[in-house]
């Protein structure tokens, strides 16, 4: 295309004439220097300047050529280069007459050819862009697709627009992710033993079920469970969310307790008074039994044996552990009445054969070791003391001294036997002569 407006302008310019006036040349010739060249006449002179002036106006159109040449879109910037050099050689000649309508309307019917060549262009690159066009829609619907995204612009023929990708941007979700995690109390447990299980779990859309292996479920969050057999159980928690399902396991061992029996009855059979028992009880190899009673006093083995001296209801309770640390507890209630080893609260010792001499009445049926002291509360003296159930006080200074005045004496009873371990009673006896 380019080449095409360059033809035009060439053209131009070569069918271009310069009108000749005999008058302006004349004019002209009067304002040159009178002295002729040797040889030459006065007309010699005028052919001398008319070349001048024919170079002159073959640059001026050389210039316009050269400077259409590379883009049409100079051409305006390159007709003024050649209407400015075109002054400067007149006014530099001193040709300020020459005839400036001519040059108008010559200048004019060049832009007018400048014009048409490039209305002429305009619509050679109308008719390519055109044919792009159609080239493109031809290539798009080759491959399947309808047509460009975008129209093209028909300045920028070389071109083409390429509709972009679709972006996909992914959706956040809502669940959060799923991490199934809890712990439990203890790994080995005994039957019957309650085991907390903690919940540590992430996800809180997602569905927890609690499997414990024995049969039984839970969807507490954190649940409490017993197990009433022993064995190897593995207990699940089980995650269920929208995709995806998660289970988190831990093996529990569950070991045997001790099915423990015991019996009790009265030591001294016919003695309802005397609340005084035996215990007994049968344990499996490698199993350990401890009594305990409700005034504090404590036994282990197999036996033990129970003076309750607290009136109304006392305890007995056994405890057996096996070799795996698991125990069983059972207990017994009984009800007595008050009982401080059936002593009398007061004596006469004169000499009638009746009541003579002071010791508890449950002394000499129990058959216990013991130790019972007489003190004298006005003066904080022993009077008596002795460890013989036989051997009753009988009023007087160790039994064989001078007989001690009438009054108001306290005794006290320390049992020895082994398995009472060092039970104390004591009260207030009245002598009375």
């Amino acid at each position: 295309m380019k080449n095409s407006f360059d033809d035009k302008i060439k053209e131009a310019l070569e069918n271009f004439e310069m009108p000749y006036d005999a008058n302006a040349w004349a004019e002209f010739e009067q304002q040159l220097p009178s002295t002729p060249a040797a040889g030459n006449s006065g007309g010699g002179t005028f052919s001398t300047w008319k070349i001048a002036a024919l170079v002159a106006v073959a640059a001026v159109a050389t210039s316009v050529w050269y400077f259409s040449k590379d883009d049409a879109e100079s051409v305006p910037e390159t007709e003024q280069v050649a209407s400015e050099t075109s002054h400067a050689v007149v006014n530099e000649e001193h040709a300020t007459e020459i005839n400036i309508e001519n040059k108008v309307g010559v200048v004019e019917k060049a832009d007018n050819e400048i014009a048409e060549a490039t209305t002429t262009e305009a619509r050679g690159t109308t008719t390519q862009t055109e044919k792009m066009t159609d080239v493109d829609e031809e290539i798009f619907r080759s491959t399947g697709n309808e047509g460009p995204s975008e129209t093209v612009d028909t300045k920028e023929v070389s071109k083409v627009e390429v509709p972009s990708p679709i972006k996909v941007t992914p959706t956040a979700s809502n669940e959060s992710p799923i991490m199934v995690n809890f712990i439990a109390s203890t790994v080995t447990a005994c039957v019957d033993q309650d085991v907390s299980f903690i919940n540590e779990s992430v996800g809180s859309s997602a569905q927890m079920v609690w499997d414990f292996g024995d049969g039984n479920t839970s969807t507490e969050k954190d649940p409490i469970h017993s197990f009433v057999a022993s064995g190897n159980y593995t207990v699940t928690l089980r995650a269920e969310g929208k995709t995806d399902v998660i289970e988190k396991t831990v093996d529990i061992r569950v070991n045997p307790v001790p099915t423990p029996a015991f019996s009790a009855e009265r030591k001294l059979n016919g003695y309802q008074a005397i609340p005084l028992y035996v215990f007994s009880t049968a344990t499996q190899p490698n199993e350990q039994a401890m009594w305990s009673f409700s005034d504090g006093s404590k036994v282990s083995g197999t036996e033990a044996l129970q003076l309750f001296r607290e009136s109304g209801k006392n305890t007995a309770k056994l405890t057996v552990t096996n070799k795996f640390g698991c125990s069983t507890s059972i207990d017994q209630e009984f009800t007595v009445e008050k009982f401080n080893l059936l002593a009398p609260s007061a004596f006469t010792p004169n000499g009638d054969g009746n009541n003579e001499v002071f010791i508890p009445e449950a002394l000499p049926e129990m058959g216990v070791a013991f130790e019972m002291t007489i003190q004298n509360p006005r003066t904080g003296d022993i009077v008596y003391r002795t460890e013989n159930a036989s051997a009753p006080w009988n009023g007087k200074l160790n039994n064989s001294g001078q007989k001690l005045e009438t009054g108001t004496y306290v005794w006290t009873v320390v049992i020895k036997d082994p398995v009472l371990k060092n039970r104390v009673f004591n009260d207030k006896v009245h002598l009375q002569r």
